[in-house]
Parts: structure tokens; sequence; C-alpha cells
């Protein structure tokens, strides 16, 4: 898919200091997909000791940040 990538996320990405390759494995490969607010949806990964978690909206890319909370995301004990 090709997605558009909003002003938005990219300032994200900037004032987090994550990389866009991040993302990309994120959207292209996710661990699990969730439904978000408004429709949305979140692309999950876990990479490493954090999860990257990206929001979409349609064919957009809204936001994306990274987390510990690994197990509240992706459930599990």
């Amino acid at each position: 898919m090709n997605w558009h990538w909003t002003d938005h996320i990219e300032l994200q990405l900037a004032e987090r200091k994550i990389p866009k390759e991040l993302v990309e494995t994120a959207i292209n490969n996710p661990d699990k997909i969730v439904e978000g607010k408004k429709n949305r949806k979140v692309y999950q990964k876990v990479i490493g000791d954090k999860l990257i978690r990206v929001v979409t909206e349609g064919g957009s890319l809204i936001t994306v940040y990274l987390t510990d909370k690994i197990k509240k995301y992706m459930g599990g004990d």
C-alpha cells in the first residue's frame, strides 16, 4: 500500500527520534494490528525491548510512538 505520511507523523518522527525504517517495518510486517479510536488501525511491532505503535486512518499514517508497555498492548501475562 502507498501510505500518505502526514505532517504530524513526520514531526513525531523528528521529535521522538524514531527512524522512518522502524515505521516501515511496523506497517509492512506488523506483529499485531488492532482497532483504534475513530475507525483507526494501530500497527504494532516489538523491536527489542520496545513496542512501536503506528496509528493509521485510511491510507494515512497519523502518528507513531515507542513504548515499553509491550504486555499492555500486545496482551499476555
